[in-house]
């Protein structure tokens, strides 16, 4: 049985991509955070991750955005989520697959520590790394600039936790992807987003949308130099779908949300009635039935 809350630590750091990848700059400093940019991001990372503790209730997930955690810090991060006793999802600087030719890849990595909110559920902290498979137009216009290739990874993750349920981890653009969305459906209690985008509006859309067709707490965590991080969940009432946004520019911030598990859960593989959720889609039961006699995937 999952618990009936989860808590999760949303931070939105401030990260600037026209001065952080500086397209001049000779390879690699063309697809890694300036140095001026990476002092600034460690501390906010130092900060934000501190200020998490002061909370009443710790986080079970804590979120950092796309490309936010620069190359060499990653086991400094490993040591924070250990510190906090909490899963760390974070979207890691550009990796510098080839040189010759050039080429990099985006990913984010999820942290998992051998002890959580005081309770050991493992002999020691795993590490698992979730690739991004599509670059945003963007994107790819900015690196194709510096003669650099995006490597793509198609590889969708499924998390599963007796305490935290079941989750996904996407990245950016790939939230976009219909295919890679509709794998979840049945399958988890709440999708996470980690974010460099600027186009907010269609990312709320998104998020309000697959929290209601893929029936999941939706959250995305948007870099704070864009801003518009959200949360949603499935509720009846219109007023509490939205459980948190934070808009506006240029504003790093932490908060830690409450999202509905257990309640969900139940709901989803037909052991409750929708109560205080909406009803859930079309098909959603049979599917369900399906996936668990093992006929689908």
């Amino acid at each position: 049985m999952a618990n009936d809350i989860l808590r999760v630590g949303i931070v939105q750091t401030s990260l600037d991509y026209n001065n952080a990848w500086d397209q001049s700059a000779a390879w690699p400093g063309s697809v890694q955070i300036s140095l001026l940019e990476e002092i600034r991001a460690k501390k906010e990372i130092r900060h934000h991750l501190a200020s998490l503790r002061g909370f009443e209730h710790p986080a079970d997930i804590v979120l950092l955005p796309e490309l936010s955690v620069p190359v060499g810090y990653e086991n400094k991060l490993i040591k924070a989520a250990e510190k906090l006793e909490s899963i760390v999802i974070a979207g890691l600087d550009y990796k510098v697959e080839s040189s010759d030719p050039r080429k990099v890849s985006n990913e984010a990595i999820v942290i998992v520590p051998s002890k959580i909110n005081g309770k050991r559920i493992a002999a020691s902290t795993s590490v698992r790394r979730v690739g991004k498979t599509y670059a945003a137009p963007q994107e790819a216009a900015a690196l194709e600039k510096g003669a650099i290739e995006f490597v793509p990874n198609p590889t969708v993750w499924l998390f599963k936790s007796d305490d935290f349920g079941d989750f996904g981890v996407a990245v950016c653009y790939d939230f976009m992807d219909l295919d890679r969305i509709s794998m979840y459906r049945t399958k988890i209690q709440t999708l996470f987003i980690l974010a460099y985008n600027r186009d907010t509006t269609s990312f709320h859309h998104m998020a309000e949308s697959i929290s209601r067709t893929v029936f999941c707490n939706v959250v995305v965590c948007n870099c704070g130099y864009y801003g518009d991080s959200l949360a949603v969940s499935p509720f009846r009432e219109a007023y509490e779908r939205t459980v948190y946004r934070h808009s506006g520019q240029k504003l790093p911030t932490a908060q830690i949300v409450e999202l509905p598990l257990e309640s969900l859960r139940l709901l989803q593989n037909g052991s409750a009635k929708s109560g205080k959720f909406k009803n859930l889609p079309p098909g959603y039961k049979e599917f369900w039935n399906l996936v668990e006699k093992g006929e689908v995937l």
